[in-house]
């Protein structure tokens, strides 16, 4: 019998609905640039290395290189949980990054548990000697774990900077040591990056946004399984 009831129980749990594109805008004093691919172009998400001819230009309406794709990865799942990866570089000036999920969407989930976390690694690759990443959202953070398609769950990863020929990482979480309970009602989750990216620099980055019912909601989702099949027997 209990195995009865933790299987209604999962077959009756909301489900996700998979993101269906991402997007990502290079801007610089020499224009912008935007691309969005669809669920269906991503196939399961770009992987490219470092090797020059493998990156994606992004160019303005002149033709010139705004920035360019290293690598970018949207990926969803049915907790729900939405997830970004990313590599950009910048081109010969300071350049803003804006890259943007789709919203995952789900059946409404009450005082859910949700958990945020992101990281960025920057690499100096030309002079001038070092590299930046300044944070555009508020609070001078790079990331943001958004749901209800505008309220912010979380701000994440400062701006921060590196010194010639190294390597850094910088990473923040929603939460240090367990979920946080969100007192609202949840349909939808979305997680987004915005910064400045140093001249001729390149910055790399992940991000995961999960939310999972109250124990409360699936005990309820349980016995209403079990209710149903009571009432079929």
């Amino acid at each position: 019998m209990i195995s009865a009831i933790v299987l209604a129980a999962v077959l009756i749990l909301p489900v996700g609905a998979k993101a269906c594109w991402i997007s990502i805008t290079a801007a610089s004093a020499a224009g912008s640039s935007t691309v969005l691919y669809t669920d269906a172009e991503l196939n399961g998400g770009f992987d490219y290395t470092n090797n020059e001819n493998q990156q994606i230009s992004l160019k303005n309406s002149s033709g010139e290189d705004i920035g360019f794709i290293e690598k970018l990865q949207l990926s969803s799942k049915a907790d729900p949980e939405i997830g970004v990866e990313f590599g950009v570089r910048a081109s010969g000036s300071a350049t803003i990054f804006t890259i943007s999920s789709d919203l995952e969407t789900f059946a409404a989930l009450t005082n859910p548990d949700a958990y945020a976390s992101a990281a960025i690694t920057l690499t100096d690759r030309a002079s001038p000697a070092g590299a930046t990443a300044t944070g555009l959202f508020a609070g001078g953070k790079a990331n943001q774990a958004i749901y209800n398609g505008g309220t912010v769950f979380a701000n994440l990863v400062n701006g921060f900077s590196i010194p010639n020929g190294s390597g850094d990482k910088n990473e923040e979480k929603g939460n240090e040591s367990s979920m946080i309970t969100i007192n609202d009602t949840l349909t939808s989750i979305e997680s987004n990056f915005y910064f400045i990216l140093s001249a001729k620099d390149s910055a790399s980055g992940t991000s995961t946004f999960v939310v999972v019912p109250e124990p409360a909601t699936m005990c309820l989702l349980g016995l209403g399984a079990l209710s149903l099949i009571r009432r079929k027997k």
